[in-house]
């Protein structure tokens, strides 16, 4: 994104306003005060319930209705959650990888494969919602926000006259995406303007009347996000910070750590139970595929070895009672022959 459209969309998102070209007529988009936003919420909610009250599938229901037909099956189900998590390794990759050009490159194209992949599974997903209590609710949203909301010379327009379909993809067009918002919230001039926000004589958003805009709200979101990025004790190169696929990457390593940190603490508490403190070996389940193994990623390097010693023996083998493990005949052995030595000595 050049300069000069950094500084249109920014003066545009601070403005609080959008600007629509409808057959010569100039029609802007507010955002709605704190009242309008009520009666906008309200207004989904009657309609919601009234869809409940006639026997309509809210959208658990109708993904429910989709499997009896094999229109969304357990595949598509493990599908979605493989891609989640192909997607997630990948960023973590990208991140490791930051300073091998050629495989970084490598890595950004299955991300976006990956993301296109997710995309199509979601929108498979999503083909009946727009029949459901909240997909029939959402369009009543929709139609009472562009009603209260919607301008031409100061007053309200006729949203029939316009076409609701007409103008919410008119309006929902011009909201900028995720992508182009953290440019934006990374890059001059939003820097020099965001460093002013707790200035009393300084407005960073017009609208301070109304609810933010969209946009005003991911502006806010990423600004901070990039401010926390800046202040950690971790924080990563400009290089890294200016790159979306990099950063998500230390995003999630960062994420994985304190994950692995709660699970070593909650460990540790355990262990600290005198039940259980002196014991040379505790088992601790886990709730799911991940956690067990972070767990084991807990064990000490001999005893990560000494585990897979033991599950090559019981695979060889097929039931070894205690006592009959090869590492603890060696054990029993040693102490054995200390205590003989022990013995002649005394």
């Amino acid at each position: 994104m050049k300069q000069h459209e950094r500084e249109y969309f920014v003066s545009r998102i601070r403005s609080g306003v959008y600007y629509i070209s409808i057959n010569d007529k100039l029609i802007y988009v507010r955002s709605p005060t704190l009242e309008d936003e009520y009666f906008i919420n309200e207004k989904f909610k009657q309609q919601y319930d009234k869809c409940l009250d006639e026997g309509l599938k809210t959208e658990d229901e109708t993904v429910e209705w989709m499997r009896t037909r094999g229109l969304w099956t357990q595949k598509d189900d493990e599908r979605e959650i493989g891609l989640e998590k192909d997607i997630e390794r990948l960023k973590k990759e990208i991140y490791q990888n930051r300073h091998r050009s050629q495989l970084r490159e490598q890595i950004r194209l299955g991300i976006r494969a990956g993301e296109r992949q997710l995309g199509q599974s979601l929108e498979k997903k999503s083909k009946y919602f727009s029949n459901s209590c909240e997909g029939i609710a959402n369009l009543a949203k929709v139609s009472e926000f562009f009603a209260r909301c919607c301008y031409h010379n100061d007053s309200k327009c006729d949203i029939d006259e316009l076409g609701i379909e007409f103008i919410s993809k008119k309006y929902y067009n011009m909201i900028l995406t995720e992508k182009e918002i953290r440019e934006l919230s990374r890059s001059e001039p939003w820097r020099s303007i965001w460093v002013l926000r707790d200035s009393n004589a300084y407005n960073i958003f017009q609208n301070r009347d109304t609810q933010p805009t969209p946009d005003q709200k991911s502006m806010l979101v990423w600004s901070r996000m990039y401010d926390n990025v800046h202040e950690s004790g971790e924080a990563p190169s400009d290089e890294v910070i200016d790159d979306n696929d990099l950063l998500d990457g230390w995003f999630a390593i960062q994420g994985q750590k304190k994950k692995d940190q709660a699970m070593e603490s909650e460990i540790d508490d355990k262990l600290t139970n005198p039940k259980i403190a002196n014991a040379n070996e505790v088992f601790v389940m886990a709730d799911n595929k991940e956690d067990a193994r972070r767990i084991n990623s807990l064990n000490s390097l001999q005893g990560q070895v000494l585990k897979k010693k033991r599950f090559n023996q019981i695979k060889a083998q097929g039931v070894v009672t205690p006592g009959q493990m090869e590492d603890e005949r060696i054990e029993m052995g040693n102490i054995s022959h200390q205590q003989y030595k022990d013995k002649f000595r005394s």
